[in-house]
């Protein structure tokens, strides 16, 4: 996997499909797409500066046109909300101009948003 761009509560990166990445007739797994969908929406939490991001309440993909073998996979990962215990995250994966699938990632983050607010406060203590 190759980052293209990080911003905060964003990512896109890139991955070339290779014949391990294939179902039984030829196209891009359900599986290996569904888990690009729960690596995207974490990286997507962590590029808000966690540095864990939590663990999967519910995840969700839609599958829209095939893939194959040589494609290069282009995903978007967003964080959409990223509340008091909750992340919702949204991840877009193309093929060239074709998206082949979309998926929201939800992840329980109220440690990792504890762990934010006490590095906040230490900091602001440090300056004081």
């Amino acid at each position: 996997m190759k980052l293209l761009s990080a911003e905060t509560g964003r990512v896109r990166g890139e991955i070339e499909v290779t014949k391990d990445y294939l179902n039984a007739i030829g196209g891009t797994h359900g599986g290996w797409l569904s888990t690009l969908v729960d690596v995207g929406g974490s990286l997507a939490i962590a590029a808000h500066g966690f540095e864990t991001t939590g663990v999967s309440t519910d995840l969700s993909v839609s599958f829209l046109a095939p893939s194959g073998e040589g494609s290069t996979i282009v995903f978007d990962a967003q964080v959409l909300k990223l509340g008091r215990t909750l992340a919702y995250t949204r991840v877009d994966i193309f093929s060239g101009e074709k998206m082949v699938a979309t998926g929201s990632h939800t992840k329980f983050i109220a440690r990792e948003q504890e762990k934010v607010a006490a590095a906040k406060k230490a900091a602001l203590e440090q300056q004081q």
